[in-house]
């Protein structure tokens, strides 16, 4: 272990980070979001090395969503290496921390994968790029009434002057995949929180009486669209 954490604090030194999506080059994660249902010990999260010859480097950790402080959850391995062709399971498991029974949490879990230096390179000052991909990790606790799914049907929307109100009296998350007014998509519709109220700005020149909107699914495919005349405020 303390050979790789030297291996990783090189690779961090000549290395620059970049952001990426669910696929981090060589390395493929398995999913783009998780859900941690509480009636389970742990999650799994399969990692696979499309890589043909080399290794990565892999660690993992969760964070509350402000990107410095840890989550409740234990992430083993927190750092290995994945080998050529290989694919290696991480697993999650929640430490046990007080959390809401009534509703879903939201966490982070952050998986950082840096590629080992082929022989040829080893003499050389070669740029190798730091992949971190960063997946939604929701707590679901037993016992929440309803569905996702329905939650997401069930979201109501009202117009306040220049914004679009949307209430969540349910107990899961909703990300949005669309929202649109009319035919003018909302463009900064992301997620709401169970039991909470957001507000999104329109433009004062959209004037449709219905929306239309769809969410994310626990597999990260689109839910059917939902259509609702829109209340006002």
């Amino acid at each position: 272990m303390n050979t790789m954490r030297s291996y990783f604090s090189a690779a961090l030194c000549c290395s620059v980070l970049f952001i990426s999506s669910s696929h981090a080059a060589g390395i493929q994660v398995g999913r783009t979001r998780i859900v941690y249902d509480t009636s389970k010990k742990e999650v799994a999260l399969p990692l696979v090395n499309h890589d043909k010859e080399l290794p990565w480097l892999i660690q993992s950790w969760t964070d509350t969503g402000d990107g410095k402080t840890r989550g409740p959850f234990v992430v083993t391995p927190p750092l290995f290496r994945l080998d050529p062709q290989k694919e290696q399971n991480l697993r999650i498991a929640w430490s046990g921390a007080t959390l809401p029974e009534d509703r879903e949490s939201l966490f982070w879990l952050n998986v950082r994968t840096i590629p080992a230096a082929a022989k040829e390179d080893e003499n050389q000052n070669v740029l190798r790029l730091i992949y971190k991909t960063r997946l939604k990790l929701f707590w679901r606790p037993k016992g929440l009434k309803g569905t996702a799914g329905e939650n997401c049907k069930n979201l109501r929307f009202t117009r306040q002057g220049t914004m679009l109100q949307v209430v969540n009296n349910g107990e899961y998350y909703s990300v949005f995949d669309d929202v649109h007014l009319g035919s003018v998509a909302v463009k900064e519709a992301d997620i709401i929180a169970p039991k909470s109220t957001i507000s999104l700005p329109l433009s004062t020149s959209v004037n449709g009486q219905n929306v239309s909107w769809r969410c994310i699914t626990d597999y990260g495919n689109a839910t059917e669209k939902y259509t609702a005349a829109l209340g006002q405020g």
